[in-house]
């Protein structure tokens, strides 16, 4: 396997899409759609909640002192939300992005999480499975094969 070089960690990229749903909400403004209060309505409880899950996934690795870079892993988590998902934070950091989306009523901005998808789905996932695989082996294989990559 050819040895990938991540420049960025994907809280860039969140970031980095936040970014461009702020700016089309700012310089296409005949697509900022979903008025107030629904944007309210549909967006803050759930803004809030996957705030909540990104720092909770973060502290659970945390908690069971692995890594959450791409330094070594220790084990494979396999507990609380990693029972349903192999990547929550990265499946709550697209929820995020999708209801800031919603939240500023910006039609367009919904390319943001369309980018953060693909560039987590396709550079970052295969080389941490790829990485997981090398240094924990039979365990995360077999934790692979139970648990789906995003829910």
């Amino acid at each position: 396997m050819k040895e990938q070089k991540i420049i960025f960690i994907p809280p860039t990229y969140l970031f980095i899409s936040i970014i461009i749903v702020f700016l089309c909400y700012r310089y296409f403004l005949a697509y900022n759609l979903i008025k107030y209060p629904y944007d309210l309505i549909i967006s803050l409880p759930i803004i809030i909640l996957a705030s909540y899950l990104i720092i909770s996934s973060h502290l659970f690795l945390v908690k069971n002192n692995t890594t959450e870079k791409y330094s070594k892993s220790t084990c494979v988590v396999q507990d609380w939300l990693y029972k349903y998902s192999r990547n929550p934070m990265y499946l709550w950091f697209l929820l995020l992005i999708i209801w800031i989306s919603f939240f500023l009523g910006n039609i367009i901005s919904f390319i943001s999480p369309i980018f953060f998808f693909s560039i987590i789905n396709w550079m970052f996932m295969p080389y941490k499975e790829a990485k997981m695989e090398k240094e924990l082996g039979q365990d995360y294989l077999e934790y692979k094969g139970e648990v789906r990559r995003w829910v």
